[in-house]
């Protein structure tokens, strides 16, 4: 990829270093300049920022509607809410939100500006999913890099792919095969359902190490609770699976999740005209702070910690190499999505330091 950029989706991942040289202190680690940093509290966010579908300001005050697959300034968030959402007009107690609770719905958030790579990066930011008003909720945040030597305009396939990988719907012979994300690089998928750790649908097609879970697609989904790495793709081709929480095949079928806490924050309710202050406090106890870093020595590695608010802090959850070679720049996208289940999907205070 040499001097190419990177672009990302709407989720999270992180990039670290090597994990049998052990991870210094948080005292004695090492940080850079800020290169970008966006709370998403206020009214407006930073113009370079772009929505689309779903995505909205909760700092703002109500907007119009936004025809779903389509690219937008950030505003307002649409006059028909739906699921416990925090209220709007609420700046400087907003949230960049990517869905609420209505159905069939997505969102995202692109960053179409290059961030260089050359020292490495760390990236943090908080986010919430929550409050389903269906029995399972879903589908999950994801986070993507892509290669940034041509424009980022579309994301990848939805449902289980979470935007980034390619998807040939229901398996069927007779569908049109959505191609993922163009110079995808890296997708990591914050997955609550569950298909995005498994490569039914023809995920991963043409790759030669296939998901543990297999490649048919039948209920339930291989691997709730799961955080998966997927590599780089193009087309309806690559999107391999990298690394994944997940341990042993339950008798349900299912892959178990070896993350030390849930990604989902459970259902809730937001009384009615709650102030924003209130809301931040209701939803304080939902969040999970994710932290990606990306390492380039002694050897490029990928690692995601997560703190999942349970007074232990960021624990390690998953540490793999990083493709190479890795692109001179970045920009990236925040996705989520869900389908006939339901899900809240917040992100606030996204920093990326070098």
């Amino acid at each position: 990829m040499g001097n190419r950029w990177f672009r990302t989706i709407a989720a999270i991942g992180m990039v670290a270093a090597v994990l049998a040289a052990g991870r210094p202190p948080a005292a004695e680690r090492r940080l850079g300049a800020i290169l970008v940093h966006e709370a998403f509290t206020g009214a407006t966010a930073d113009a370079r920022f772009v929505g689309y579908g779903a995505a909205c300001l909760t700092g703002a005050p109500r907007g119009g509607l936004v025809a779903e697959g389509t690219n937008h300034p950030l505003g307002g968030c649409h006059p028909d809410p739906a699921g416990p959402v925090p209220p709007v007009g609420a700046a400087p107690h907003g949230y960049l939100q990517l869905t609420d609770a209505h159905l069939e719905e997505t969102g995202a958030v692109l960053f179409d500006s290059p961030v260089p790579t050359r020292d490495g990066l760390e990236v943090t930011f908080e986010q919430w999913q929550y409050g389903n008003t269906t029995p399972t909720p879903a589908d999950g945040i994801s986070f993507f890099l892509t290669d940034g030597a041509g424009q980022l305009t579309t994301p990848g396939a939805f449902g289980g792919s979470l935007g980034y990988a390619q998807k040939l719907p229901d398996d069927s012979p007779d569908a049109y095969f959505v191609p993922g994300v163009t110079g995808g690089y890296l997708g990591l998928g914050l997955d609550v359902l569950g298909d995005y750790y498994g490569d039914g649908e023809k995920r991963g097609n043409g790759c030669r190490r296939r998901s543990p879970a297999g490649t048919s697609l039948q209920p339930p989904p291989p691997g709730p609770n799961i955080v998966t790495a997927r590599g780089p793709g193009n087309g309806v081709n690559g999107y391999c699976v990298l690394a994944a929480t997940a341990g042993e095949k339950t008798s349900l079928g299912t892959w178990r999740s070896t993350l030390p806490g849930r990604l989902h924050g459970g259902p809730m309710t937001m009384p009615a005209n709650v102030t924003p202050t209130r809301a931040e406090t209701l939803l304080n106890p939902l969040k999970r702070t994710v932290r990606l870093t990306l390492a380039r020595q002694p050897a490029p590695m990928v690692t995601i910690d997560i703190d999942f608010q349970d007074g232990n802090g960021y624990r390690l959850i998953l540490p793999f190499p990083a493709p190479e070679p890795i692109p001179a720049t970045i920009k990236l996208r925040l996705r989520s999505l869900h389908r006939p289940q339901t899900d809240i999907h917040l992100i606030r205070q996204l920093t990326i330091r070098s």
